[in-house]
């Protein structure tokens, strides 16, 4: 199921944009710039903010980052998809000409230029969080090196890091990255659902899709992101095209609707992203086949109403209860199978999911539609559990 490719534009040859508009950070499609700022009470030449641009080395593009007279602290960085206990290593080519001389890959009174690559295996930004586990510092001066470190991710997310610093003030004091790769040691899985910050997920409709059939992704987050798209993978590796429909508040959530439609069968890698990649959002894996299977609902022994408050897998003894003390006026099922909750031969058959968008595979009311036909299927997001609890406590079956 997973793919063993997991960095976006990890050649870093080819495909570069001007960085949220700015000419002078030049970047590779699917990562980010970033950069320590100088101290007001340091020297002009020091930590200054380096220019990043596209260069062409050894008749291909790779990605420049360079201070002339000056020297810097920064590089690039990418977030990655990952599932917690998977063991990952990081690799990148290096290389850097650092010189008093003008002249190509010269090393004409050369300083140090100290590369590095890192991982933070919680998914962090921060270039300077102690959590990072950085390789060793190299000095491929005029020639290529490749760096490589090895971590275990922590969280479904994980950020991988290219970092130079000179040493002293250079003429010319540049330094070139292409080649990165994030690849999985030994037995591999993927998150199926990623939530990101701010409560960042994608719903889907239709939940099991045949090849040919549009669908809507609708992406929901309590913060407003800023510069974001949603990138398709195809089974094959290539970008499906995705159209944007709309952006809206609603409360206190924003909303993002997009269309596409999936030409193949097999697994589709959808990311709700920032900086065309470089960030990631959310995340969802759809399965797209012809061949659909529903599961019959069985035969109950009398008829009678019920409801179910599912909840996600990500619940703990706290929501069980809260969820207890809201239903007990109503005596409602409380539980943790979608199987359990769609289950059974009656009239009255009402789901209340609680946090849906918190499972392996988001659930929707087409899931129960697909799957148990006849569910009455409403979406509870809660931030707490006492914010559960009150909304089931005033919830009125009838109403809905």
């Amino acid at each position: 199921m997973a793919r063993k490719v997991l960095l976006l534009n990890g050649g870093m040859d080819g495909a570069f944009r001007a960085f949220r508009g700015d000419k002078g950070l030049v970047t590779a499609v699917a990562w980010s710039p970033w950069w320590l700022e100088s101290r007001t009470d340091g020297p002009g030449w020091k930590n200054k903010q380096p220019a990043f641009s596209a260069y062409t080395l050894d008749e291909r593009q790779v990605q420049q980052i360079s201070a002339p007279f000056g020297t810097f602290v920064g590089g690039l960085w990418q977030q990655v998809p990952t599932a917690a206990g998977n063991q990952y290593t990081f690799s990148a080519e290096g290389q850097a000409w650092s010189s008093e001389d003008a002249a190509p890959a010269s090393r004409l009174e050369a300083s140090d230029v100290n590369l590095q690559i890192g991982i933070d295996p919680t998914g962090g930004t921060d270039p300077e969080s102690p959590l990072i586990i950085w390789s060793d510092i190299f000095q491929p001066l005029s020639h290529w090196e490749t760096l490589t470190v090895t971590a275990v991710a922590e969280s479904s997310l994980l950020t991988v890091f290219l970092k130079s610093a000179p040493t002293l003030p250079k003429r010319q004091q540049s330094v070139f990255w292409r080649n990165a790769f994030l690849r999985p040691i030994g037995r591999h899985k993927r998150s199926m659902n990623i939530t990101g910050a701010g409560d960042t997920h994608i719903m889907l409709e239709p939940e099991r899709a045949q090849p040919g059939e549009p669908i809507t992704a609708t992406v929901s987050s309590n913060r407003a992101h800023e510069f974001v798209n949603l990138r398709v993978e195809q089974p094959n590796g290539t970008e499906t095209a995705v159209t944007f429909q709309t952006q809206e508040q609603i409360d206190d959530r924003i909303i993002w609707t997009y269309e596409f439609t999936p030409e193949l069968d097999g697994l589709y890698d959808i990311r709700f992203v920032g900086d065309e990649g470089a960030r990631l959002l959310a995340l969802r894996l759809l399965r797209v086949s012809r061949d659909v299977q529903l599961v019959p609902s069985d035969t109950a022994r009398m008829n009678y109403n019920r409801v179910y408050v599912l909840l996600p897998p990500t619940a703990d003894l706290k929501w069980m209860e809260a969820a207890a003390r809201g239903s007990f006026d109503g005596r409602y099922t409380i539980g943790f199978s979608a199987d359990d909750a769609g289950i059974g031969d009656l009239e009255n058959r009402h789901v209340l999911a609680v946090n849906p968008h918190h499972w392996p595979d988001v659930l929707t009311a087409s899931w129960f539609k697909q799957h148990y036909p006849g569910v009455q299927f409403t979406a509870v997001v809660a931030n707490t559990p006492t914010d559960l609890e009150t909304w089931l406590l005033k919830w009125i079956p009838d109403e809905h």
